[in-house]
């Protein structure tokens, strides 16, 4: 399976499960990266924590609601802001957003900000973002202004960088926007939004350089959930999978990580190959998650997916019955894999029917997967029914997407079809035929093969029956001759025991007794545990 198969259904928003590292200011980071879901979590989570400044969380949960376009729910929150906080000038900032979108007079309410916190580079420079966002054309002069300003008063400021970075970002100039977010962590190195938002412009053109720039900020604020995940997906994006899940194990550590983070770090590790670990999470999860959430279905997959590998076919048989009877989430569809390693399993514990009904269900959703068709032609064989295994091998075959030891295997399972005791003569012709038609094919394309003259051999005595007429014999002369030259003929004693002992009962049919006592001798040669052989030759002649 692709290794990104799962992530799409994997990555779903939900609740995390406890609280605060940073606490709300890790909230404020995802913000200024534009993850606004993530941020409002955040915020919402450590609202009433004690170390959080609520004017200025209201403040963004208000920007988020805005830039969402719930207008009455940023004003709510800019309101609220000024109620826990008169003197913070953002919420007027907020306000003033607000009328300028409206096409109001927001001129009160900018002089009334900028007052309550004078000549302050980073307030001037969310009060340039409010003109941008309510129109860059209609504001250019208000907007060159606030820059102007802010590096004035604090040259070293990186805010005004990093809004023109944006700009730049806006109209995909993404080689100019690189170098000044790169001017802007140059003028503060530990500004998380500017490395942050230089690494996911860069990474397409530089991946290693962009996650260079990550793990530089990492060693400089190591507490930061938002860098944590960043790194850790750019690990995953770049397919560097092991770092992506040793990155995703020291996040998830982090109180301010999500839900699906953890969600995903047990896929992480599942595709590490650390199954048990992988299995121990999901389990954990689901006994924390509510069994309505959508990932309790995921988890369970994992769940299936994990003892699989570690071959626990019981286990495996039982997690499969509990992920197939979890309610499907909406939106998403099973799998190929949830079929097929269900299949395994139930293949495995001794139930070879439910396991074909598995493998049916796996190519219904794949019906040209060729390894799915190998699959269930070989559960159908395992299960004695050579009748429906063939016609998977015939499907197979048909569509010409085989390889030579497919057209082996489809003669094996006609001879099978043969062999069955109810079978018309007609039916049994045809399936002789068949096969023989299928081991000729392939004895051309891989001539001088043990295995394949073996099966000609069987075929031909098949059809001889009782007779002993001597119809194999051509081909059981044929098998000798290419065992004989082999080196390592050890190997090969079973091949042996079948041709003499078909030449050794033919020449005594025929009445040749030294011959048939030559080919006895020969056969228990390669056979010298069966007493009740050793016996009868004695006993000849």
């Amino acid at each position: 399976m692709k290794r990104k198969f799962l992530f799409a259904s994997l990555m779903l928003m939900g609740a995390s499960l406890v609280a605060n590292a940073q606490g709300y200011k890790d909230g404020i980071e995802y913000y200024k990266v534009d993850k606004l879901d993530n941020a409002k979590e955040l915020l919402e989570r450590n609202l009433n924590s004690a170390s959080t400044d609520k004017a200025e969380a209201y403040y963004y949960l208000g920007q988020i609601a805005l830039h969402q376009g719930k207008v009455a729910d940023a004003a709510a929150n800019f309101e609220k802001g000024i109620s826990a906080n008169a003197m913070n000038p953002y919420n007027y900032v907020g306000q003033a957003a607000i009328a300028l979108k409206n096409g109001g007079d927001a001129k009160v309410l900018l002089e009334k900000a900028r007052k309550l916190s004078k000549k302050d580079s980073k307030l001037e420079m969310e009060i340039a973002r409010a003109f941008y966002d309510a129109n860059p054309t209609t504001y250019a002069k208000d907007i060159e202004k606030c820059i102007k300003n802010a590096r004035k008063w604090n040259a070293d400021d990186p805010d005004s960088y990093i809004f023109e970075a944006d700009t730049k970002a806006d109209k995909k100039d993404w080689g100019n926007a690189a170098g000044i977010y790169e001017l802007a962590f140059d003028k503060d190195p530990n500004n998380i939004e500017a490395y942050v938002k230089y690494a996911n412009t860069y990474f397409n053109v530089n991946p290693e350089m962009a996650i260079e720039r990550l793990e530089e900020l990492q060693a400089k604020v190591p507490g930061s959930a938002l860098v944590q995940r960043e790194l850790a997906e750019k690990y995953y994006a770049d397919n560097l999978g092991a770092k992506a899940a040793e990155q995703y194990g020291k996040y998830i550590k982090n109180p301010n990580h999500f839900a699906q983070d953890e969600v995903r770090y047990v896929q992480l590790l599942f595709f590490g190959e650390k199954y048990q670990q992988s299995l121990d999470l999901a389990t954990e999860l689901i006994s924390k998650l509510n069994p309505t959430d959508d990932k309790v279905f995921y988890m369970k997959r994992m769940q299936l997916y994990n003892l699989i590998q570690l071959q626990k076919w019981p286990e495996a048989v039982e997690a499969g019955r509990s992920f197939f009877s979890n309610a499907l989430p909406k939106g998403s569809n099973y799998e190929v894999r949830d079929y097929t390693d269900y299949g395994q399993a139930l293949q495995n514990a001794g139930l070879p029917e439910e396991a074909i009904a598995a493998y049916e269900k796996a190519i219904e959703l794949n019906p040209n997967n060729v390894d799915l068709i190998r699959f269930m032609g070989d559960s159908y064989a395992d299960a004695e029914n050579f009748v429906k295994a063939a016609e998977y091998y015939q499907r197979l075959v048909d569509s010409g997407n085989n390889k030579s030891n497919d057209l082996f295997t489809l003669s094996n399972y006609y001879l099978g079809i043969a062999s069955s005791e109810s079978l018309d003569d007609a039916t049994r012709a045809d399936a002789l035929a068949k096969s023989q038609k299928y081991i000729d094919e392939v004895d051309k394309l891989v001539p001088g093969n043990v295995q394949i003259v073996n099966q000609k051999a069987k075929i031909a005595k098949f059809r001889e029956g009782d007779n002993n007429n001597g119809a194999a014999l051509a081909a059981y002369n044929e098998l000798l001759s290419i065992l004989d030259s082999k080196e390592n003929k050890a190997d090969y004693t079973r091949y042996y025991k079948y041709a003499y002992n078909y030449l050794a009962t033919y020449y005594f049919t025929k009445g040749d007794k030294a011959t048939a006592k030559t080919y006895y001798q020969k056969w228990l040669e390669n056979d010298p545990d069966n007493e009740s052989l050793r016996n009868y030759v004695n006993s000849l002649k």
